[in-house]
C-alpha cells in the first residue's frame, strides 16, 4: 500500500529540512533536527514524510540520510524532481489517472478521490487541504495546472 503524501507540508519546508541534514553531513538524527529546524517533534513527522515519500532522504530508526535526490535538490534542481516523483505518490498518482481522460472540476476530482478511499473524512477541512496540496506541489512543480475561472484541473504536457 502506498503511503499518503501529508497535506500540510510546503516546498519550501522540505527545502528547509533538506538544507539542515545537508549542513549535518547528510546524516541527522531527528532530535537534532527538531533542534536545529526549532520545530517539535510531532511537527516534524509529516516533513520527514515527505522527505522520504519524494526519495530525499532514508529514514533509519532516529536517524535521516540523505539520498543522492536529496543532494540534487539542494543544487535547485528542485521543482523538476518533485515533477519526476509525485507521480508514483497518492494522491497525486491517482489524480494523474483521473486527468488522463480529459479535465475534471475540483468536485469531480475529489469524489474520484474518495471513490479510491483517499479522502478518509469528508470534511470541508479535508477537502481544502487537498485542494491546497495539489496547487502548492501539483501545480507548482507543473506537473497540473489549474484553471481558477473555471475551477477546472488538467495535466500539463
Amino acid at each position: 500500500m502506498n503511503s499518503l503524501f501529508p497535506s500540510d507540508v510546503g516546498m519550501s519546508h522540505v527545502r528547509g529540512v533538506v538544507k539542515i541534514i545537508k549542513e549535518n553531513k547528510g546524516n541527522i538524527s531527528i532530535s537534532k533536527l527538531a533542534e536545529e529546524s526549532e520545530e517539535d517533534v510531532d511537527d516534524l513527522l509529516p516533513l520527514i514524510d515527505a522527505c522520504r515519500l519524494l526519495g530525499l532522504v532514508k529514514v533509519t530508526r532516529s536517524r535521516l540520510k540523505l539520498t543522492e535526490k536529496g543532494e540534487t535538490i539542494i543544487k535547485g534542481s528542485t521543482r523538476a524532481i518533485i515533477r519526476q516523483t509525485l507521480p508514483g505518490i497518492e494522491p497525486f498518482k491517482s489524480v494523474i489517472k483521473a486527468l488522463q481522460g480529459g479535465s475534471r472540476s475540483t468536485s469531480e476530482l475529489l469524489e474520484y478521490l474518495k471513490e479510491k478511499e483517499l479522502l478518509t473524512e469528508k470534511t470541508e477541512t479535508e477537502n481544502e487541504k487537498l485542494v491546497t496540496m495539489l496547487l502548492t506541489w501539483g501545480v507548482r512543480s507543473k506537473l497540473l495546472s489549474y484553471d481558477e475561472e473555471n475551477e477546472r484541473w488538467m495535466l500539463v504536457g
